[in-house]
This record gives structure tokens, C-alpha cells and sequence, in this order.
């Protein structure tokens, strides 16, 4: 976009340039210790009102109320072990030091041994987790829930995660090597656990679901992972741009919806002397020879000094959900070394999304956060460096029209008339009496979806086999930016910025995993799947995906805005949401010359909305016709764009940004389809377009995108009159705008076991992410690394706690601080006798 002229673009720069303050949250207590409060209150609520299970069935009061077995025994096992335990399939002693936060510091003698006992302190934590996540991608629920889950079996099993995960599992069995290994050992730990557990402590959740967790097995691991590449790269409404396309015509729809819409919008690897924000550049770019060598693959040398059971869970992307990091160079920060910052943006969830551990053997010492189910961490740290992740956004999957025959057994493929495979497919189904009998379609294409006249098939990077797990080993091998580089070569989904720094000085960002080269190039739409013109020849090589490599500027960032400028020679995506995150960190970064530890955790606590300078134009030149509608102009142009919670603006902008899209693309074409982001909403509205897009179809009058602005600031305040009230203290945005914490199966019936809501301050697209009145997806793990020493030294917070179990104090004991942009030192010594006794709680022995 370019620069628009303001009145009161000095304003905007001032904003901009200005340090976040740390936004104003309102004191909250959350109950430690839950043993009474959730036993007594929460079976009082079972017994009044009932909790409707996912089989419909009230639990057996005798499975609650029983003393020995029931809720009681999760009361008594809520406690941190100690001592020694007997660990079957050991080859040697392993040293536990469980801290005062619930986080295993494990120190084993061989590889093998520490993630046994990474995975049998998950088990111990996490069990109902462990179980659940890969049924959801198995498809595999109503074996557990019954039937009414088989409407998501059917959806999830349709995804092809499943068929992903077989196929990485035969080529790991085939090699016969590391990958092997890690599922192996991690498999023996998490059966170690459950071989030693007490049916009458089982997790909370399957005594009230009615069903015992399953042995674990290889195939869990693999389906974990394509779980995260689903939760992360699935996205289904692809198909829908035709319909878009067609009624738009090609200009326009590229110009909505096209790939190079880059409004209010910094890439991770800038133009090369383009201007990065609509408000100045930066001040050293990197040379265009540079950046063209990183395309074609020639290393940059370095410089001195980037159903309703599971509504949440298949509504593929989700407001709030993305990440950030950021890297700092020497050159740029207080200490002269390297900060890495990361924010990992996704479904917040009781228990947890991660499980933080700190894991030392002879060949690593990693320090950071694993997805229970994974063998090894997944964003973490070393003494001498670390990695962080943020979601590319990139497309990762294509959709293709079938034409079949008169048979609708097989279908065209040019010129040739090929035949769909047809898999029989049986649902277990738990309490029924016979299984349930489905049918899985394939083509070459990867799933396939029949209707009664439609037929459309899919292709997801996630359908074939992957070698993340063995990126993953070999980044905790790592030593150095050199081997760290050959590790994440074997990433492939999801695809992922990764951003890396070092205590040598160095830092780095890139997209990394599987990125497809299409015969088309692009993949947008429903694509002809009787034609060649749709197939991937390739994969884009590791070398020329996008990267930087200690930059002259000194800093990188990625907040799942477009990873590389116009200038990139391949198709990365065309539906990047709006890139307000990425403006402002860039401009955060740029601001002043150096940055401490302490301010760079602060941005991760910024919540400036940057829509309200998106609309300044808009904003001042509109003509409300209403008193109302003039009060709410006066109140947002006056407003610094900071959403704390005691502002009254945000709510009135929230609701002008929904009254501004709803009203300027009001046709029937944009009826169950994704509308146009907002920052292109503000581009029209300030260049006063007058397209017949913009006239308001409910009107005999004839308006402009202007005219659109002013009734949309009426009919904001019409609505904060009927809903809110006509006072602004009526409008404080921290009595309506909330963050709550739901359980991990979104499930109503244990409602109990959520948190929340908690007044929360924020904006959709605010550094600290905060979409809708109510957020549900928010920063899951915020860390911040230094390395101006060996070992280098952390700071990390994520909304939950260690344990599973709600009758433990460690069940949601970092809420409170998460909430009050707390984080809590990252203790890593090097050996359990090193511990400090001031962190300590227990100790434990496994023995062979």
C-alpha cells in the first residue's frame, strides 16, 4: 500500500515509534490448590445439573464417589513423586529434579534412557493427552466416545492424516535408523507408565468419559506430529476463491485476493530498497545481489554485526492463532549478544498444548517445550543456542475437480479414464454392538470427497512422508549455526519459520519444510483435476527458500506475514491475513539503536492496534450522519490505539471494523466466503473508491467506500446504544473483552475443568493476540533467550501448568502470571547435584 497522506500522519509516527507500556491488567486470583474446590463444587454440579458425557451417559455415581477409585484417587495422585522407581527397559540409573513449577530436569547416561524418561514423565503428567490427540488425528474418537463422534471420525479420517502418518512410519521402519529409535524408546516410556499405573488413578477425564486409555504405540507419535501440521497448514477453503474468481473477474479478485496484496504489510525478507511500511524505511537494506543469491541457493556470507465436541479442533484456522519471534543481533542490543524472542500463537487449552522439560545426555542439553507425544522438544534452547518457531501461512495443499464416469468409479486424467481406489473403512465404535462400515476414496491426487454430484480430491504436503522427526534429532545434536543449517534441512511440515540465534553472534531466519513447485505455479482455487496443470514436479529447494543470515539491519522477525517480497521467483500463497503484527514489531525494532532483554519481552506484551491508524483516513474524512456516529469519530481519532483494559475505544473500533466490512462487502458473492481482510477495507475507504463493490445493496442511494466509513460509525454507536449502553465507561474494554481457557476437548460437559474467562487486554492482530470478545487462541508459549553467556539463560511462561490432573496445584499455576505478562526464569544446570535448592521440590531415581 502506498503511503496515504493524513492530516495526522505525525500522529501515526509517534504512535508508532512510541515503547509499549505493559497493558493495564486487572488483579485476578486462581485457585492453587483445587482439591476441594473442584472435587466438592464440581460433583455437586455432576449430581444438580448432570454432565452429559460425549456418549450421552451420566457417569456411575459409584465411578465418582468411590473412595478407593474414584475422584478421590486423582485427589491423593495429584502430588510431585520421590524417591526411586523401578523403570522396566532402562539400560541405566536416570536422575529426575522435579522444580517448584512441576518442569522434569532429566539427566540420563545415554539417549536412549533420557527420552524413555521424558516419555514416562509426559505419561505421568499428560496421559489423557496422550491418548487423545492422536485419536482426534487418527479419526479414531468414537472407539473411545461412541457414536456420536462418528461425524468427526468420518471428517478427520477424510483429511488423510492418517494415511500421512503410515506412510512416514514404513519409510522410518524401512531406513531402520534414528527415527526408529526415538519412537521406540519413547513408546517404552509411555507403556512403562501405564504398565505401572493403578486402574483407580487414571486420568480425571476417561472416569468420566467411561473408557481406558489404549497401549501407545509408534504410529501415536507420527499421528501427533500430522495433528500440528493440521492444526497448522489444513486449509479447506480453497475451493471457494473459483466462486470468488468468477464472479470478480481476474483483476479484481487478484487485487482482493491476489498474492502481491502487500497492504499494511513488512515480509520477512524485504524488497530490496523498497519501503518495508507505509510510514518510512528502514535504514540499511540488504544489497539486491544478496538477496538473489539467497534465492538461487548460494549461501549469504556472513556480515558483521528473522461437531461440537470438536468445533475448535476442525475449524482449521482460527482468529488468534499464528505466532511471532524476533532476533536481535549484538549490534543491536544492550548486551552486545543475541536475543531470540518467541510466541508461539495457537488454541489455548487445559491441559496444555506444551509440556516444558529440560532433557541432558551425553550427546545434548536442550532446554524447552515438547507436544506431548513427540520424543524429543520442539522450540527450545541449548547453552549456546536456540530456535524458535512462527507458521509460515504458505499454501501446503491444493484441491482438484474430479469429472468421473457413469460408474463413479473412476475419473478423468488427461485423456485416460483412471480408477479410484476404494479402501473399506471400520469404526469400533464404543458400546455399539457391530462396527460402523465406511468407504475411504482415493486418487492419484491424494483423498477424495464424493457428494451426490461433486467430486473433489486433495493433496497436502502432509500426505507424504515426512522427516521432521529426524529434524528434529538432529537440531538437538546441533553445535552451531553450520549444523543447526544441515538439521533443519530434513523439516518438512508444517511448513515453519524457524529463527535462530547463537552466543557466536549469529541469528537467522527461514522458512523451512515442504514448499511445492506446481506445473501451474499457483495452486489457488479448485484446480482441474483431470489435468497435468495442477501436478507438483518438485519441492523448492532448501537453498532457495526464503532466509536471511545476520543482516546488516541486525534483527529478523516473522509474525506469519508473506516470507519474501514480489521479487520471489516461486508461488508461496495468495491469503495472508492482514500484516499489522509485522509493521509494528519492525517498527518496535527500528525505533531506537539498541534493545534490552527486559524491552524485548515487554513487545511481546504490546497490544497497540494498529487498525487505528489503518483507518486514520477513513476515520477523519468520514461523514457520519448521526450525532452518535460523530461521537464515536471524536472518541476513535482521538484514541492512541492501545488496547488495555481500561480504554472505552477498542470496543467501538472492534465493532466499526466489523460494521465497516459487513456494510462495504454486503453482496451476495461474499455470502460464505471469506470477505476481504481489513486493511484492504481501510486502502478503499481512504482512496474513496467508488466501484459498485461499494455501493450498499440495501440502499436506493449510490455510495462511495467514504460514504460506507460514516454510516458504519453509525451504526457502531446504533450498536453500542442497544447492547453496551450510550456512556463510555459503559464501553471499558475489560469488561467485555475476555480470554478463556477450555479443556482440551472443547467438550461443554467438563466445563469444570476450563478456566476463565479472565479479562484480557488486546486486539485481533496486536502483538499479544486477542481476537474477539471472547479469545480462545492466544500466545501458548512465550520465551525469551539470552546469549550474552554460555550457558545462555531464558525466561518462558505458558497459560496452564505441568499436570494433567485438575485436583493438582499444577494444573493451571502459571495462569495468573500469564495473565500479568509474567515469565519465570528457565533453570538449566548441568547436573541434578548442581540444582539449586531454592527451585527444588523432589528428586527422583528411575533404576532398570
Amino acid at each position: 500500500m502506498k503511503c496515504v497522506e493524513s492530516a495526522n500522519f505525525n500522529d501515526i509516527m509517534i504512535a508508532l515509534r512510541a515503547p509499549p507500556t505493559l497493558p493495564l491488567v486487572r488483579p485476578i486470583t486462581v485457585q492453587k490448590d483445587l482439591k476441594d474446590m473442584l472435587f466438592w463444587g464440581g460433583l455437586l454440579m455432576l449430581l444438580a445439573t448432570g454432565i452429559i458425557t460425549p456418549i450421552g451417559k451420566l457417569p456411575a455415581l459409584s465411578v465418582l464417589l468411590d473412595p478407593a477409585g474414584g475422584l478421590l484417587a486423582n485427589v491423593r495422585s495429584a502430588g510431585i513423586p520421590s524417591g526411586t522407581l523401578s523403570f522396566s527397559g532402562l539400560e541405566q540409573p536416570v536422575e529426575v529434579v522435579i522444580d517448584t513449577r512441576g518442569v522434569p530436569h532429566i539427566y540420563a547416561q545415554t539417549d536412549a534412557d533420557g527420552v524413555r524418561a521424558l516419555a514416562y514423565l509426559t505419561a505421568r503428567d499428560r496421559l489423557f493427552q496422550l491418548d487423545f490427540v492422536p485419536r482426534v488425528a487418527a479419526g479414531n474418537l468414537s472407539a473411545a466416545l461412541g457414536a456420536s463422534a462418528l461425524d468427526s471420525d468420518r471428517y478427520l479420517r477424510g483429511t488423510g492424516m492418517h494415511l500421512g502418518a503410515r506412510r512416514t512410519l514404513e519409510r522410518i521402519y524401512a531406513e531402520d535408523g534414528i527415527e526408529k529409535d526415538l519412537l521406540t524408546w519413547y513408546t517404552q516410556g509411555v507403556n512403562a507408565y501405564q504398565d505401572a499405573l493403578d486402574p483407580k488413578h487414571l486420568p480425571v477425564e476417561f472416569k468420566l468419559m467411561g473408557y481406558t486409555p489404549k497401549r501407545f504405540e509408534p504410529i501415536d507419535v507420527a499421528l501427533t506430529l500430522q495433528y500440528m501440521a493440521f492444526d497448522l497448514s489444513y486449509d479447506d477453503d480453497e475451493p471457494g476463491f473459483n466462486d470468488l474468481r468468477a464472479a470478480l473477474g481476474n483483476a479484481l479478485f487478484d487485487a482482493l485476493y491476489g498474492e502481491n496484496r502487500d497492504l499494511w504489510h513488512v515480509p520477512i525478507i524485504p524488497e530490496p530498497g523498497g519501503t518495508p511500511t507505509p510510514f518510512e524505511p528502514r535504514a540499511v537494506y540488504q544489497p539486491a545481489a544478496t538477496i538473489a543469491n539467497q534465492y538461487s541457493g548460494a549461501a549469504a556470507g556472513p556480515r558483521q554485526r528473522e461437531d461440537p465436541l470438536l468445533d475448535d479442533l476442525v475449524d482449521g484456522y482460527i482468529d488468534g492463532e499464528g505466532s511471532n519471534n524476533w532476533i536481535l543481533s549484538g549490534s543491536r542490543t544492550t548486551t552486545g549478544n543475541p536475543i531470540l524472542a518467541g510466541d508461539m500463537h495457537l488454541n489455548l487449552s487445559l491441559p496444555a498444548i506444551w509440556y516444558e522439560a529440560h532433557l541432558v545426555t551425553p550427546s545434548m542439553d536442550v532446554y524447552g517445550v515438547t507436544v506431548p507425544g513427540s520424543p524429543l522438544l520442539v522450540a527450545a534452547f541449548t547453552p549456546t543456542h536456540g530456535w524458535t518457531f512462527t507458521n509460515t501461512g504458505s499454501d501446503q495443499m491444493d484441491h482438484y475437480a474430479l469429472t468421473l464416469d457413469s460408474t463413479r468409479t473412476q475419473y478423468l486424467y488427461e485423456g485416460q479414464w483412471r480408477d479410484l481406489t476404494f479402501v473399506p473403512d471400520t469404526h469400533q465404535v464404543h458400546r455399539a454392538r457391530y462396527p460402523v462400515i465406511d468407504t475411504l476414496v482415493y486418487s492419484h491426487w491424494g483423498p477424495v470427497q464424493l457428494s451426490d454430484s461433486t467430486a473433489m480430491a486433495t493433496q497436502w504436503t502432509a500426505h507424504h512422508a515426512s522427516n521432521t522427526l529426524r529434524a528434529l534429532w538432529e537440531m538437538h545434536q546441533s553445535t552451531d549455526f553450520a549444523s543447526f543449517t544441515e538439521a533443519v534441512r530434513y523439516w518438512d511440515t508444517p511448513m515453519q519459520n524457524i529463527a535462530y540465534a547463537d552466543v557466536y553472534g549469529n541469528i537467522a531466519l527461514r522458512s523451512t519444510g515442504h514448499l511445492p513447485i506446481r506445473q501451474g505455479r499457483t495452486g489457488i482455487g479448485l484446480l482441474d483435476g483431470s489435468s497435468a496443470a495442477g501436478e507438483w514436479i518438485d519441492r523448492v529447494p532448501f537453498d532457495e527458500l526464503p532466509y536471511s543470515y545476520n543482516p546488516v539491519d541486525g534483527y529478523l522477525t516473522s509474525t506469519n506475514q508473506r516470507p519474501a517480497d514480489s521479487l520471489y521467483p516461486y508461488f508461496l500463497g495468495h491469503d495472508w491475513r492482514s500484516g499489522y503484527r509485522s509493521v509494528r514489531i519492525d517498527s518496535l525494532l527500528r525505533q531506537k539503536p539498541l534493545h534490552s532483554v527486559e524491552e524485548s519481552a515487554s513487545y511481546q506484551a504490546d497490544v497497540l492496534a494498529l487498525q487505528r491508524f489503518a483507518f486514520e483516513e477513513a476515520l477523519t474524512r468520514a461523514a457520519p450522519a448521526t450525532s452518535g456516529g460523530e461521537a464515536i469519530q471524536t472518541l476513535l481519532l482521538a484514541w492512541d490505539g492501545q488496547t488495555s483494559l481500561t480504554t472505552p475505544a477498542a470496543l467501538p473500533m472492534h465493532l466499526f471494523l466489523k460494521h465497516a466490512q459487513a456494510l462495504l462487502w454486503d453482496e451476495a458473492l461474499f455470502i460464505g466466503h471469506d470477505r476481504p481482510i481489513n486493511a484492504i477495507t481501510a486502502d478503499w475507504m481512504a482512496r474513496d473508491v467508488g466501484h459498485p463493490l461499494a455501493d450498499r445493496q440495501d440502499t436506493p442511494e449510490t455510495e462511495s467506500a467514504l460514504t460506507i466509513a460514516g454510516h458504519a460509525l453509525d451504526s457502531t454507536y446504533a450498536e453500542l446504544a442497544a447492547t453496551y449502553g450510550t456512556q463510555e465507561q459503559d464501553w471499558i474494554w475489560g469488561d467485555h473483552h475476555q480470554l478463556i481457557i477450555k479443556h482440551l476437548t472443547r467438550n461443554e460437559g467438563l466445563r469444570p475443568l476450563w478456566r476463565g474467562p479472565f479479562a484480557y487486554p488486546g486486539f485481533a492482530e496486536t502483538l499479544s493476540p486477542a481476537a474477539n470478545l471472547m479469545t480462545t487462541a492466544s500466545a501458548s508459549w512465550r520465551v525469551n533467550i539470552d546469549f550474552s553467556s554460555i550457558p545462555a539463560v531464558g525466561t518462558g511462561i505458558y497459560p496452564g501448568g505441568q499436570s494433567g490432573n485438575p485436583f493438582s496445584r499444577h494444573y493451571d499455576d502459571f495462569v495468573a502470571d500469564y495473565l500479568q505478562f509474567r515469565s519465570y526464569p528457565l533453570i538449566r544446570p548441568s547436573t541434578a547435584d548442581a540444582f539449586p535448592s531454592e527451585h527444588l521440590a523432589s528428586r527422583l531415581q528411575f533404576t532398570p
